[in-house]
């Protein structure tokens, strides 16, 4: 195509996450448009996600080990050599500890660089991080805020110096399967502590009547230990099921009934949009701008954060009314074509290549 213009796009890695799904499904969109595509992982790592044919994948050499600074150190030098490689003509960048990386490793260089946080806004970043995004951000060439929470709080940290734009995640096409449904309770996310897992099973373990009904994670992480004692603690061992790592996510959530995101931060959960778009009622703690995303009671349910009795009593009725989930997850069906790729992917790169 006579227009096509080369984007690179810096991820953390290719491994399971929220950022790196959403990366991989725009780099992809990009690429059918006929762009040429640079997917750069800041990690080298067993891949998860899957590129275009045509998109060039370029990542470290070298692991993760040792210190951190030496690690951050390689990856500046590994960055800036490879944007001198490929000349492109935007860079984009999700991810709150690698986005002021990026942005070092551009100094000096005139091409465009455009960043998002994915992280709520307001959360607490080691001094390195948060002196980063002070002195950096401001050479951005644009912000994408997710929310308007976000958007908003950026706009009273630097002004007119970020050009902040609010563009909500795109999400995947998302498969509904004709498959019998379970009475399972599924949580699609990484198991760690932000994420939540130890409030879910504790807001199971409220209830007394489970009639079957079990709890099932698909994600791998640290949290895992304290989760098994947790589930072995409240004597859910045949309740609670760990899937680790499942590649088609989408056949699990047309083989579930609930979907629940126990997070205890979020900024835009791709894995809730997911849930929704596959027609599952979905419960979340109120710890993001969750309004944002869909009208509480009618398309999802969210309840105080941290209020786990309240968490343990939604889900309950959600167990037991079966006209109630079909009501909500018909509603929650919607997001499918807000933020469907083929719409969010336009306004993502008129934003990367014009900054409106």
């Amino acid at each position: 195509m006579n227009n096509s213009k080369k984007i690179l796009v810096v991820s953390p890695s290719l491994q399971m996450g929220g950022i790196e799904r959403a990366l991989s499904v725009l780099a992809n969109y990009f690429a059918e448009k006929g762009h040429q595509v640079v997917f750069v992982s800041c990690r080298k790592a067993t891949r998860f996600y899957e590129l275009h044919p045509s998109i060039v994948l370029e990542e470290p050499k070298y692991s993760r080990g040792g210190s951190k600074l030496l690690y951050y150190f390689n990856l500046v030098r590994f960055l800036r050599a490879t944007f001198k490689k490929h000349h492109p003509n935007v860079i984009m960048s999700f991810g709150d500890a690698f986005n002021p990386l990026v942005l070092l490793a551009n100094i000096g260089s005139r091409v465009p660089v455009v960043i998002s946080d994915t992280t709520t806004p307001d959360f607490n970043y080691g001094a390195v991080i948060r002196l980063g995004k002070k002195y950096l951000y401001p050479k951005a060439a644009g912000f994408i805020a997710q929310t308007k929470v976000a958007a908003d709080y950026n706009f009273k940290k630097f002004g007119g110096r970020l050009n902040i734009k609010v563009i909500p995640n795109a999400i995947k096409d998302v498969t509904i399967y004709d498959v019998p449904k379970n009475d399972w309770i599924v949580c699609v996310a990484r198991l760690s502590i932000e994420k939540g897992q130890d409030r879910l099973i504790e807001a199971f373990s409220k209830i007394s009547d489970r009639q079957g009904w079990k709890v099932v994670f698909a994600g791998e992480g640290p949290l895992m230990p304290r989760l098994k004692e947790a589930v072995e603690q409240h004597n859910l061992q045949d309740d609670v099921i760990f899937l680790g790592k499942v590649k088609n996510v989408d056949k699990l959530l047309s083989e579930s009934r609930i979907f629940t995101l126990p997070s205890r931060l979020e900024g835009y959960p791709n894995a809730l949009c997911e849930g929704m778009a596959a027609g599952l009622p979905c419960l979340v703690f109120d710890g993001f701008p969750h309004d944002e995303i869909f009208k509480n009671g009618e398309e999802g349910i969210a309840v105080k954060n941290g209020d786990i009795d309240a968490f343990a009593k939604e889900l309950e009725l959600l167990m037991n009314d079966p006209v109630k989930r079909e009501y909500i997850g018909k509603n929650a069906l919607r997001i499918r074509e807000r933020l469907s790729i083929e719409v969010m992917g336009d306004v993502y790169l008129n934003f990367l290549l014009t900054g409106k």
